[in-house]
């Protein structure tokens, strides 16, 4: 397979340029990604740019914009991509990609209202304002992207000045929009790949170690129950070979995020999934 074209933030910065001049109304998107790290002088080079947008009207502006400077979507996309998740994905004739996302990223993470508050101002042309997402949120999409070098900007990202408090604050608002803490499983296992391929480990591991045996105790819980069939709290515990105490604490935890419900026969699962796909 030939490697795709790398791009520099001089590059970036013209095609961005010549995006807002193409725009009729305002948008104001936040660049994630390499192309964020670019323009930091973190990398040299980047495969794509990546946008994310807040609102379906913005979508529907760049959309309708960036048809007009020349980019086509793709219509067959690796499976990377497809993971990634993203609204749009376009390419010019120079082999230059732009993802687009609405909200969600990588199919995993909500571009929450901290970390619109944390991204900075960086281009403005026209009608569009680009602001670069700051660097405790690149890291914190970089673990669930699963990007071929995502690790290798993990490891980038480490040796700045992060600010891993931010991050594991992020980290809980993010369970709450998504209600669940399955994505944190996602965070464990590129930490581990991160310390396995660079012997760097970060102040996040205890919490995402916790957040993770969290998760594996309520899916303990949960892989016994079905949506047919109600179970008590004495049925779990015996399947299960748990102490009742221990398979209540359980239930409530899956009940409060409606992964469970109770009926007067016993605990049915509800069949909801975490708010990102698989």
């Amino acid at each position: 397979m030939t490697p795709r074209p790398q791009f520099d933030s001089e590059y970036i910065e013209g095609e961005l340029q010549e995006l807002g001049d193409r725009l009729h109304a305002e948008v104001a998107p936040f660049l994630i990604g390499g192309g964020a790290m670019a323009f930091r002088g973190l990398k040299d080079t980047t495969k794509d740019i990546d946008l994310v947008v807040t609102t379906e009207a913005e979508f529907d502006r760049l959309f309708a914009a960036l048809g007009d400077q020349g980019y086509e979507e793709v219509s067959e996309l690796d499976e990377t991509y497809q993971q990634l998740g993203a609204r749009l994905c376009v390419e010019n004739d120079d082999g230059c990609r732009i993802d687009v996302f609405n909200r969600q990223v990588a199919n995993k993470l909500i571009f929450s209202n901290g970390m619109q508050q944390r991204g900075e101002e960086y281009l403005t042309s026209g009608a569009l304002s680009v602001r670069l997402t700051a660097l405790e949120d690149i890291f914190l999409f970089k673990t669930v992207a699963k990007r071929p070098d995502d690790i290798d900007d993990m490891n980038t990202l480490v040796q700045t000045s992060l600010d891993f408090g931010a991050i594991e604050h992020e980290i809980a608002a993010q369970i709450e929009l998504l209600e669940g803490k399955q994505f944190t499983t996602h965070i464990r296992e590129s930490l581990d790949e991160l310390y396995e391929q660079y012997e760097v480990q970060t102040p996040l591991e205890s919490a995402i170690d916790e957040y993770y045996a969290q998760y594996m105790k309520t899916l303990e819980i949960r892989l016994v129950l079905s949506e047919d069939n109600p179970l008590s709290v004495d049925a779990i515990a015996e399947e299960r070979d748990l102490h009742r105490d221990y398979v209540t604490e359980q239930l409530q935890q899956l009940e409060a995020y409606g992964y469970v419900e109770q009926t007067d026969a016993g605990f049915v699962d509800t069949g909801k999934r975490d708010a990102f796909n698989e």
